[in-house]
């Protein structure tokens, strides 16, 4: 049997399960290019102040993350590591998304209210997508696992915004949460903000039909991120019918490797370019798509990607998509 095109455009099942994303700094390198900085490349940003503190605080061989997590644990450095933060923060807080469409404005437009992107990143993508696609259709949850220098919100109301807009519910001024730097002791407890989006993404994974897991390496000072992820999957009621999905440029041996505890019963999904993906080749219907392969057996035709270089014809075709919803924002 066969799911057509046209069939998966209508309307969506109505109280399907979420789809969480989670995002890492492979899915904005992805989405820019290749000018856009990995993790390991930071030190070429920083330039001589990250050499020169090299040079005093003489850490083991190790790559950024290690490096900037073994001079907090193991120095008497915290003046010069507030200049590398300031000095990070300084470098995202510029960067803007190009005028065409990019993997972001589609990551935001193919899921739906129900759904949740959670990001590791720092960057300002994820919310500058999310406001410039805000009028076009119902959009997901989205969430900053380690901060990010657009997001801002109220201490005491869980509302999205940027810095220096008004609380809706109390008219405060929002505030920009703490970036969480690399740290293999990090305990997201410790900060509120922080705290109240990982409760919202494990809420999601607890009743998640599947997981996709876009360009995040998983470091090791990740280790307690990656432990409240699976925690949480392994909760989902729809566990032996779930895939986890990893979009990544590794080989697939070298995935199957680093996530096959997130695998249920074997089944995995493994893409090295984000267009094959579920939100790629089906836009605002992976449930319906999981649910049509998984439940039903059928093969489903896949509704995209529309390419286009043109971000106004990108959100018209996304409008036209979720009028069937009922979800159109006009």
């Amino acid at each position: 049997m066969i799911l057509t095109k046209e069939q998966l455009k209508s309307k969506p099942v109505a109280r399907s399960r979420p789809h969480v994303v989670i995002l890492g700094a492979g899915a904005t390198k992805a989405a820019i290019g290749n000018d856009m900085p990995l993790m390991e490349d930071l030190p070429k940003i920083l330039g001589t102040d990250w050499k020169e503190l090299l040079q005093e605080a003489q850490p083991p061989q190790g790559n950024f993350e290690d490096t900037f997590s073994w001079i907090r644990k193991n120095g008497n450095f915290e003046l010069q590591l507030s200049k590398i933060e300031r000095l990070i923060e300084n470098y995202f807080q510029v960067l803007k998304l190009p005028d065409h469409p990019t993997i972001y404005d589609y990551l935001v437009l193919g899921l739906r209210r129900k759904d949740v992107i959670a990001t590791f990143n720092w960057d300002p993508f994820l919310m500058q997508a999310y406001r410039r696609n805000s009028n076009v259709a119902e959009l997901p949850d989205i969430r900053f696992l380690h901060g990010s220098v657009a997001f801002a919100t109220c201490t005491e109301h869980d509302v999205l915004g940027t810095p220096l807009e008004k609380c809706p519910e109390c008219n405060c001024t929002l505030g920009r949460g703490r970036l969480i730097f690399p740290d293999e002791d990090k305990n997201y407890a410790k900060d509120s903000i922080i705290s109240r989006d990982w409760i919202a993404v494990t809420e999601k994974l607890q009743k998640a039909f599947h997981l996709t897991i876009f360009g995040y390496s998983g470091p090791a000072t990740d280790w307690n991120a990656r432990k409240l992820l699976l925690d949480a999957w392994k909760q989902t009621p729809a566990h032996d019918f779930c895939h986890a999905e990893i979009v990544d440029i590794k080989d697939k041996e070298t995935l199957d490797n680093a996530w096959i505890e997130f695998f249920p019963l074997s089944h995995s999904i493994i893409e090295q370019d984000f267009w094959n993906s579920s939100v790629g080749r089906y836009p605002r219907r992976t449930a319906e798509w999981k649910h049509a392969v998984s439940i039903n057996g059928k093969i489903v035709e896949s509704t995209g990607p529309f390419l286009t270089k043109s971000l106004i014809d990108l959100q018209e075709w996304f409008r036209e998509l979720a009028a069937l919803e009922g979800e159109t924002m006009g």
